[in-house]
């Protein structure tokens, strides 16, 4: 019978964190996953180091590695939250990062690592996977596991839900992306929306630019925080959070598809699309390397899709239809630029108002991610 040893690393040994990080490659487990877009290397690097992932400053993460006769096959984490004890409870602990070969035994040691590192922690509730947020990488796919995610969010394994199911792990919550075809047939309600509502807001629309950007930065991270709260499991975007997307963001902004609104002399929302880049960054294989980078960029001029990664409007500037207007923005210059379809995600599944939002635009869901819960 084949040997199996959970060990949690010391995030100073470089040749486990390695093995941590490249386990999806090693072992193989997305080889034959035409779904599968590898997460940049240096971008988990970033992400697990104390001194440049923003996660340290807000919380505390044990690493675990399974080996099967002595060869890496999964991996997973256990974290806490302050900033989430300090809003919700502090009875709740999180597992994320989970990958693995399809083997219950492996799937048991590692969930019972996770569980028993949080049990010290005095934690009785597990949920997840939260990869470090909900604004991060969150949940497993329950619908649309065979199609390939937008850019920003990750798939996984189809196995990995019955793995936690396995484990004792219940549904939490589920997260949905929606998908608006032909946007190009959308016209009439676009016309509507720019006879009848904006002529009779007082309401001015900027472009992006890195100025305006620079210029808007405090108030979009105010908009961002005040906009989503209330919103399930919403935590407050630390600055360095905020601080590594405006960074991510500058790297992929088309100016046309992100919008942002000001009245009385300051931003009240925003809104933020991006061309779907995940066909290219699968080409990438999570390397840099420059042979790699020519071929993706290549690859994008054939990109179709965008993605509405987020849109916040200021809670006392509600009801005044500026999302209507930021939907207009960016489903007509999505048509001039050349895409046939939106995205819309994540979007979780109380998020009525969102919901209902899309019904104008015949939004459908095409795939949805669950977050897991546990007593312990």
């Amino acid at each position: 019978m084949a040997s199996i040893e959970v060990k949690e690393i010391d995030i100073t040994n470089k040749k486990m964190m390695k093995q941590f990080i490249m386990l999806p490659w090693t072992t193989k487990i997305y080889e034959n996953d035409p779904a599968w877009v590898p997460p940049i290397i240096a971008d988990q690097k970033k992400l697990f180091n104390p001194k440049t992932g923003y996660f340290y400053e807000i919380g505390e993460v044990a690493y675990f590695l399974a080996y099967k006769d002595g060869v890496p096959v999964g991996r997973i984490t256990a974290h806490t939250n302050r900033m989430y004890e300090e809003k919700y409870n502090k009875e709740t602990g999180f597992f994320g990062f989970y990958e693995a070969i399809d083997d219950l035994d492996v799937a048991k040691s590692l969930f019972a690592a996770a569980e028993g590192w949080l049990k010290k922690k005095g934690k009785t509730r597990v949920e997840g996977p939260q990869s470090f947020s909900i604004y991060d990488s969150v949940g497993f796919e329950v619908l649309g596991e065979d199609i390939m995610p937008v850019v920003g969010l990750f798939h996984f394994a189809p196995y990995y839900k019955n793995h936690a199911e396995a484990c004792g792990y219940t549904k939490c919550i589920d997260w949905h992306c929606f998908l608006v075809k032909k946007i190009d047939d959308y016209k009439p309600y676009l016309k509507d929306v720019r006879e009848n509502i904006m002529k009779t807001q007082d309401v001015k629309y900027i472009y992006y630019s890195p100025k305006e950007l620079k210029k808007r930065a405090k108030e979009i991270h105010e908009i961002f925080n005040r906009a989503w709260d209330g919103n399930w499991g919403h935590l407050d975007l630390t600055q360095k959070q905020f601080d590594m997307l405006v960074d991510e963001l500058k790297l992929v902004a088309v100016p046309e598809l992100i919008v942002f609104a000001e009245k009385d002399g300051k931003t009240v929302g925003f809104i933020v699309s991006l061309p779907d880049m995940n066909p290219a960054l699968k080409i990438l294989n999570g390397h840099l390397y420059p042979w790699r980078l020519i071929k993706a960029l290549r690859s994008i001029k054939k990109v179709k899709k965008i993605r509405t990664i987020i849109m916040g409007v200021l809670p006392e500037y509600r009801g005044q239809k500026i999302d209507d207007v930021f939907y207009l923005y960016t489903i007509e210059n999505g048509i001039r630029l050349g895409y046939t379809e939106s995205d819309c995600s994540l979007i979780v599944e109380t998020n009525y108002k969102m919901i209902g939002a899309l019904k104008p635009l015949k939004g459908q869901i095409y795939k949805t991610y669950r977050i897991y819960e546990k007593k312990i």
